[in-house]
């Protein structure tokens, strides 16, 4: 009985190895082995494929969110053009004229740079522009503007203690209703519909009553816009150079330095707006294109070097 036993262990043991030693029972065992590493492989390809993907999607976001932006800008800055061909609101006075030197100091403040252009050091305060004269009878001072010591170009009409504001045939009787948006928008309709005068005194009126409010830095560049299309160069200048220097976060600043520069040439300062117009190209390069396209072009027509 021992030897039949033993018998059938040493083939049992012979069998088993057999087995073992054969290959497609390897392959049989080790497949699934296999098959694991090779869709971990996959399944880690397939993940990095979508994060490229979302990647690149978010940059794609990105992209058209600033191209709207631009766009919108643009359209805005059209807008704006198209307002100022329109012979309508304009003032029956003359406007007023500048002194020689008046705003010449400006271009004093023209410092060159490393690369040898000129850019206005409008960044470490806002006396840094240059003390361009006195009075509104006399040369322009543009930095007592920034700092609001010239009350040279303050309305003729003021409020009324009844609400109503100006005199002027485009803002007779129009009443501030006490919601600075209703209000905002009442003298924005009337810069669109070209009745410059009376949204100059809304846009007045808006900022006397509203100083606070989120709306008045854009108050104060359409204010600038009303003058300027009547051709107020002095008070537009005031009210584009107050825009750029007291609100430096407002995204109207390259705008504002652009109309400034236009107003300066209205006022024959030729190089005070051929630095207006360098300081703009170097400072903002990323503004919208049509701006940087017309600072281009008025530098050319004022012959600036």
């Amino acid at each position: 009985m021992i030897g039949i036993r033993g018998i059938a262990i040493l083939f049992l043991v012979l069998g088993i190895a057999q087995f073992a030693a054969d290959p497609s029972s390897a392959q049989l065992f080790g497949k699934k082995k296999d098959d694991s590493a090779v869709r971990i492989t996959q399944l880690e390809e397939q993940i990095r494929q979508l994060t490229g993907q979302l990647e690149q999607l978010n940059f794609q976001l990105i992209q058209t969110q600033e191209m709207l932006n631009r766009m919108q800008e643009d359209n805005e800055f059209r807008f704006q053009q198209l307002e100022g061909t329109s012979g309508n609101g304009k003032r029956s006075e003359a406007p007023a004229k500048s002194e020689p030197g008046g705003v010449k100091n400006l271009a004093e403040s023209v410092v060159p740079d490393a690369a040898g252009t000129g850019a206005m050091d409008w960044e470490t305060d806002d006396k840094s522009v240059a003390d361009l004269g006195a009075g509104a009878d006399g040369p322009m001072d543009l930095s007592a503007l920034a700092n609001g010591e010239s009350g040279a170009f303050q309305s003729n009409d003021p409020l009324r203690s009844d609400g109503t504001f100006g005199t002027g045939s485009d803002f007779a009787g129009l009443s501030i209703t006490g919601d600075p948006r209703t209000d905002y928008d009442t003298a924005y309709s009337m810069a669109v519909s070209g009745e410059y005068i009376g949204a100059e005194e809304g846009f007045r009126a808006f900022l006397e009553t509203y100083p606070d409010h989120n709306l008045v830095p854009n108050a104060q560049f359409w204010l600038g816009e009303s003058l300027l299309a009547q051709q107020d160069y002095r008070g537009a200048a005031d009210a584009f150079l107050k825009t750029y220097t007291e609100y430096p976060d407002n995204s109207k600043r390259p705008d504002s330095l652009l109309k400034l520069g236009v107003s300066l040439q209205g006022l024959g300062e030729q190089d005070a707006a051929c630095a207006t117009f360098s300081e703009l190209l170097n400072k903002f390069p990323s503004a919208a294109p049509a701006v940087l396209s017309q600072a281009r072009e008025e530098r050319s027509q004022a012959n600036c070097s």
